[in-house]
């Protein structure tokens, strides 16, 4: 993993993202692409132009310019003195938040973007919170969300929380881990949320994918644990309070597992208690 895209809007919340970013910058031994949108409205059409005179414009930029300058400074002066020392580049521009994000990401070559979860109660706001929402079924590189209270530690323990229903997408998707999890000298949990009490035929299914992943993919580090819920989001709190869990990793595809955290009041109330960062990897946008 060479280079890391964060997304800001230079907000305190979005500062936090990027700290965190860059100390997993840091342990990735990362290129860090700071990218600060300065959106157009929602509720304005999209026309492919940004609707502000010239003067105006060339006043945000500059503002964009002397806050990124800013932020590059924090990272660099609350980032790890002794440790690697990442390249860090800014780049700005107006538009919708995810066509920027997207377009700098693939012009960059980014392996992953970054943003900050509005508020403290994580993925309720992903809901209320436009842009995140979009980003999410529109990321074309893995999407890491970072809640607003989520300390960074060395990441040693992601989970890939997963129903295994779909053993042919999961494997993809843990190919992309396993590329993660790698050089971090991260251990891969498969986390089986059971909502049908005591499945066999998914813990088959995800017996095999261990078998072939320690096989095939020349990652020792790797186990299986089956927690029992019949609500995802609880099941991930479990994970994240009882396994020591440093980031949760899940697969979004149409009408998948991950789809269910974002269904019914009390299921994104219950899941924004978590305080761990949420990789999303969509399977719906081709890479």
């Amino acid at each position: 993993m060479k280079t890391l895209l964060i997304a800001t809007d230079l907000s305190e919340n979005a500062r936090h993202a990027a700290t965190y970013g860059y100390h997993l910058a840091q342990q990735l031994k990362a290129k860090v692409l700071l990218c600060h949108v300065m959106n157009v409205p929602a509720e304005i059409p999209q026309t492919g132009m940004v609707p502000w005179p010239a003067d105006v414009y060339e006043d945000m930029l500059q503002d964009s310019d002397n806050e990124l300058a800013k932020l590059k400074c924090r990272l660099i002066a609350e980032g790890d003195p002794g440790g690697y020392q990442p390249e860090i580049i800014c780049v700005h521009e107006a538009g919708f938040v995810t066509d920027v994000v997207n377009a700098e990401a693939d012009a960059h070559r980014a392996d992953m973007i970054l943003i900050g979860m509005h508020g403290n109660d994580g993925f309720t706001t992903l809901m209320i919170g436009n842009h995140s929402r979009k980003m999410i079924d529109s990321a074309v590189r893995p999407l890491l969300l970072i809640p607003a209270d989520a300390a960074f530690k060395p990441i040693k323990k992601i989970a890939f929380a997963s129903d295994f229903k779909q053993p042919g997408q999961d494997i993809k998707t843990i190919n992309e881990l396993v590329a993660f999890a790698r050089p971090l000298g991260a251990e891969l949990v498969l986390a089986h949320i059971d909502q049908r009490n005591d499945d066999p035929e998914c813990n088959t299914i995800a017996n095999q994918l261990l078998t072939e992943i320690t096989a095939g993919l020349d990652h020792q580090e790797v186990s299986y644990q089956v927690v029992k819920s019949n609500r995802v989001e609880d099941g991930l709190s479990w994970l994240v309070g009882h396994a020591h869990i440093d980031l949760i990793a899940m697969a979004h595809r149409d009408h998948g597992f991950f789809d269910q955290l974002f269904k019914g009041s009390h299921t994104q109330k219950a899941a924004g208690k978590m305080s761990v960062p949420l990789l999303v990897i969509n399977r719906k946008v081709a890479r």
